[in-house]
């Protein structure tokens, strides 16, 4: 069975971010029912601002099922956490593949066995977590500032954020997108992420790489956008 995610960003300043690390690592201390892994990041604006912001901590736990993250929120989990993230998301990993055969996040294998595809014309969100060879950190990074100025830009794009738990050479991005043919263009056509990607893989800039296609289920908030990301979607039921 595919996973299902949950996905809050906390908004806070940089001293009560580490409160709140602390207050999430004692809600999961005692593991809830039905949770598969759980990865716990700093967050930043640093896939749409060419000088990254500090935002807050990005909490993405998976599940077994959407049942047993209602379950886990609703329950012991949601009241020791004391509230959800500002933005928050549920989602089912659609698609999951690995730069390498034993690449991973954290421990976590993303499983998307008995999804169906996500269409044309569906929202997507995209997680792309990878681990950066020291050589080539800062290849990366300048790479990383031409597909944040491009995403900004781009017309499909529905908020972003940057998340990493081991900075500088651990990092990962999720970004919402209308359509997935709005974050293909973005990806693979030209004056987009696509000269990036192919450096990447010419240079092998990372040791280990892992990439999702999730189909958002419900949305709550803004994420690096002043509107709604997926006003469309039901909200996220904490």
């Amino acid at each position: 069975m595919a996973d299902f995610l949950t996905i809050d960003v906390y908004r806070d300043p940089v001293r009560q971010t580490r409160v709140r690390r602390r207050l999430i690592r004692a809600a999961l201390a005692e593991r809830p029912g039905g949770l598969r892994a759980h990865t716990i990041n700093f967050a930043n604006t640093g896939t749409f601002d060419l000088i990254p912001r500090h935002v807050g901590t990005c909490l993405l736990l998976a599940w077994e099922s959407r049942a047993a993250a209602h379950s886990a929120w609703h329950g012991r989990l949601g009241a020791a956490l004391g509230r959800p993230g500002d933005y928050r998301l549920d989602g089912e990993v659609a698609r999951a593949r690995t730069e390498h055969v034993d690449d991973h996040w954290h421990g976590w294998l993303p499983a998307d066995d008995g999804a169906t595809p996500i269409a044309r014309d569906e929202p997507m969100v995209v997680l792309v977590h990878g681990v950066v060879r020291a050589r080539h950190l800062t290849t990366f990074l300048r790479d990383n500032l031409h597909a944040a100025s491009r995403a900004r830009h781009h017309p499909g794009h529905r908020g972003s954020i940057d998340v990493h738990a081991k900075p500088p050479f651990e990092n990962t991005s999720i970004s919402i997108w209308s359509t997935r043919s709005a974050a293909q263009d973005f990806a693979y056509q030209p004056g987009g992420h696509a000269p990036a990607m192919k450096r990447a893989r010419e240079l092998s800039t990372h040791r280990a790489g892992v990439y999702l296609q999730v189909r958002p289920l419900a949305s709550t908030g803004n994420l690096g956008i002043d509107e709604p990301a997926l006003p469309d979607l039901p909200e996220a039921d904490r």
